[in-house]
């Protein structure tokens, strides 16, 4: 009953400290304003980050028992993660006993054509397992069944599988204004009609986000794909209940020992066994959890900032406390009464860090690569909005605490007759805040100069080629309206009709972007030699290029030829071009010019002869070296999507015309992915750029409030001191010692936060060691800069506020006190 009756009470007198504190922020306006914004920016750019942190690495992944989802790859010496023979795929359906199923799928594309513009679509070739593995099934319509998976064979004699598709719930909207009636209708991908069999789920998608159709994969599973193929495929199992990922690992070793004695095309390979969510977040998840830990430095030191001034502001207050406590106030009541002013200012923070939070999310969203952040966007659900309360509350307790215990500590009654004690324990606990400020300010500064100067580094690393000036676009030939020759004939003649177009200097094309792009690795045969089993043959990768192409990207051939039209002859000898790398590793002390190879990439694998060698290009990343690279030409390996080159300056003009080119030789080929070749490049390198960025940002802003924290600190004590520096003054003080004392005791406590932050920089630069690239972790480089840096900034935040102490005239110092 007694509690009952309190809490009513209780409210009321909260009710009446909100009212005060309101009265009270309403005659400092500035005050409040200055510490929401602050906060704001805290809180908001903690949720935004925690916002993507909690949809890529703390939530249920959108697939029913999705910790029973693994990634299965097989791993051979170099690729621990590679994929998988379909042959191998068969064998663990029949071997294993720790997994429930095993999917596998392939990338593809289509155009899809009809009534509006053909759109190039990125699609999924997926076993029949796919979708139960997943556990997931369309919205509307079925999924594959096994019979849609099954080759057949068309009149001609080709093999081919059931034309059936399944849409993405975007492509379903975007396409077909969400037809409910759109099961069973016929739909145009390459030429060729799909029947409609299912439309997936809102927001359904697997691994990339981009996929917008699903067709069956339709293996034939009686047909000896060791002796036949490479790994082509990738693979996801879902393991029975209550195997756990080590059991599943152990299993699957064992299955890949059994095969490598069967067979020689396993020889020197295993299996790897990684869970779903790894696959999803493991590139990404250093960065997120490096941004997490800058943003939450960011929240504490803005909370120190403001727990500083809530100090100063007590202070200023201490009469308005001793009278209220002699007027029968507790002590209760009056730390109450400031914990009351933190939170509401800390609540009104938090709102607007929420409007923050949906700007700076949608930000991080765009700076992210889309390749490792595969999410299209990141909503601030209920889930967040908890998370922001709770941060707000957090942070209100943390700034508010200090500021309530030191007003109301001692004897209240002497509040009345001396306030010394009470300003002297204020400025101690302010000095502690700034020197923590500094410590923390010095730590974010360093971690985000390293990641800064490894992004500048990455940035500037030669590639080997000259990027500027060069445009890129991509078209796609349907395989069923285009054969081999059709293809090598339509690429040949647009490179040579974009070779004409005004301001065009040069044109090629090749199967994927260079440096960045998807390549094929296989063995090579050198003539003379003897001949190795599959798994032993010396490794290259493998590139299409057409006359041109290395004219284009500025790539030089520093031996013998590059390829000419004539090379693209169907009766042409075969012919190869190599780069340097290649000729060091494989053809050691030899001329390479007309020495034959033969490169094992399926069919017959002639004998070729090396007419070029070329300069070296990294390969697959702007983080990796060169490596042996074989180059075919167009006719030997004949790709239905290419990747053209254009060298100009006027690039925006030139790519309108250059699609109007493409269209006058068939209006229904898509061209996509119109951009510099840089730009591609700047792409490349997001997540670098992401941490760069926004590490920065926050490092920045970190500073900004340390120099205002050591602002407000020293011209409190000024201001506080006015009656002994008047003092000093009268009794001859110079003005030049009084500002030597007050800028020593500013730069004394930056100089006790820039040493431990110093230790501290050190400790978490082995932390975010995975995420630099060409600088050390401990770079004296970065570590002195930020050092003078901060130096300069709070010798600026010191000099006003000791500027401002020689300027006291003694006369009236001493007549106020």
């Amino acid at each position: 009953m007694r509690t009952f009756m309190r809490t009513p009470q209780l409210i009321e007198r909260l009710s009446e400290d909100v009212r005060y504190a309101v009265r009270g922020f309403r005659r400092s306006p500035g005050f409040a304003a200055t510490v929401v914004i602050m906060l704001a920016i805290a809180i908001g750019a903690n949720t935004a980050i925690f916002s993507l942190v909690d949809r890529l690495l703390l939530r249920e992944l959108p697939y029913p028992e999705s910790d029973r989802l693994a990634m299965v790859y097989e791993a051979t010496p170099g690729s621990p993660a590679g994929n998988v023979s379909p042959g191998n795929w068969l064998d663990w359906q029949r071997l294993s006993e720790g997994f429930e199923s095993f999917a596998a799928w392939v990338y593809t594309t289509a155009t899809l054509t009809g009534e509006n513009e053909p759109e190039l679509l990125t699609g999924q070739a997926v076993s029949s397992e796919f979708f139960p593995s997943l556990k997931v099934l369309p919205q509307l319509g079925r999924a594959f069944s096994p019979e849609d998976d099954t080759p057949s064979t068309t009149s001609q004699g080709a093999n081919m599988s059931s034309r059936v598709v399944i849409l993405s719930h975007g492509l379903w909207q975007r396409r077909f204004g969400g037809d409910s009636n759109i099961v069973g209708r016929k739909v145009e991908l390459d030429a060729a009609m799909y029947e409609v069999i299912g439309v997936m789920p809102r927001g359904f998608y697997f691994l990339n986000p981009l996929v917008e159709f699903w067709v069956p994969f339709a293996l034939d599973r009686r047909r000896d794909w060791r002796a036949t193929s490479g790994r082509i495929m990738t693979v996801v199992g879902r393991l029975k209940p209550g195997v756990s990922m080590t059991t599943a690992q152990t299993e699957m070793r064992t299955i890949a020992g059994q095969l490598e004695h069967l067979y020689d095309f396993n020889k020197n390979s295993s299996v790897n066994v990684v869970p779903l969510r790894e696959v999803l977040t493991g590139e990404i998840r250093p960065s997120l959890l490096a941004l997490l830990g800058a943003v939450t430095v960011l929240l504490l030191i803005a909370c120190f900032n403001v727990a500083s001034m809530m100090l100063a502001r007590s202070a200023s207050r201490r009469r308005e406390v001793a009278v209220r406590a002699a007027i029968g106030a507790g002590r209760g009541a009056l730390v109450r009464q400031f914990l009351v002013e933190s939170l509401l200012l800390a609540v009104l923070a938090g709102a607007a860090g929420v409007l923050v939070a949906l700007w700076s999310t949608s930000a991080l969203v765009a700076l992210s690569p889309r390749n490792l952040v595969r999410v299209p966007e990141v909503p601030l659900d209920g889930r967040i909005l908890m998370y922001t309360s709770i941060v707000s509350v957090l942070t209100g307790l943390i700034f508010g605490l200090a500021p309530a215990l030191t007003a109301t500590r001692g004897s209240l009654g002497e509040y009345l007759h001396s306030f010394g004690r009470s300003v002297t324990r204020s400025a101690r606990i302010r000095e502690w805040l700034v020197v923590a400020q500094v410590t923390m300010t010095v730590v974010l500064l360093c971690g985000a100069g390293l990641l800064v100067r490894s992004f500048n580094a990455l940035n500037s690393v030669p590639t080997g080629l000259k990027s500027s000036d060069v445009l890129t676009m991509q078209i796609t030939m349907p395989p069923a309206r285009y054969d081999r020759d059709q293809q090598v004939d339509l690429v040949t003649r647009a490179v040579q009709r974009l070779q004409s177009l005004p301001g065009v200097q040069s044109a090629g094309a090749t199967r994927s972007l260079p440096v960045i792009g998807p390549t094929a690795g296989t063995g090579i045969h050198v003539r003379g030699t003897p001949d190795r089993p599959m798994m032993e043959r010396p490794m290259t990768r493998v590139r299409m290029s057409t006359p041109g192409y290395f004219a284009v990207v500025g790539v030089p051939i520093i031996r013998g030829r590059d390829f000419t039209w004539d090379d693209l002859r169907p009766d042409a000898e075969p012919v190869f071009i190599v780069n340097d790398a290649f000729a060091k590793a494989h053809l050691p002390g030899q001329d390479p010019i007309d020495v034959s190879i033969r490169v094992f990439m399926g069919g017959d694998n002639p004998f070729g002869r090396i007419v070029g060698v070329t300069g070296d290009v990294r390969e697959g990343s702007l983080r990796n070296d060169s490596v042996p690279t074989v180059f075919y030409n167009q006719r030997q390996l004949t790709y239905n999507s290419v990747t053209l080159f254009l060298r100009t300056n006027r690039p925006t003009e030139v790519g309108r015309e250059a699609v109007q080119a493409i269209h006058d030789f068939d209006r229904n080929i898509p061209v996509t992915q119109i951009r510099p070749l840089t730009d591609a490049f700047v792409q490349s390198i997001a997540r670098e750029r992401l941490n760069a960025v926004v590490t920065a940002g926050f490092a920045l802003t970190a500073l900004l409030l340390a120099s205002l924290g050591l602002y407000g600190l020293l011209a409190f004590l000024v201001a506080e001191r006015t009656r002994e520096i008047g003092i000093r003054m009268a009794l001859g003080a110079e003005a030049s010692a009084l500002l030597k004392m007050v800028m020593k005791h500013g730069l004394l406590l930056v100089a006790s936060g820039a040493a431990a932050g110093l230790l501290g920089a050190l400790a978490v630069s082995r932390l975010i060691q995975t995420l630099l690239f060409g600088i050390p972790s401990y770079d004296p480089v970065t570590f002195v800069t930020v050092v003078l840096l901060l130096i300069f900034l709070s010798a600026l935040a010191a000099f006003v506020p000791a500027k401002r102490a020689t300027r006291v005239d003694p006369v009236l110092a001493l007549r106020q006190e």
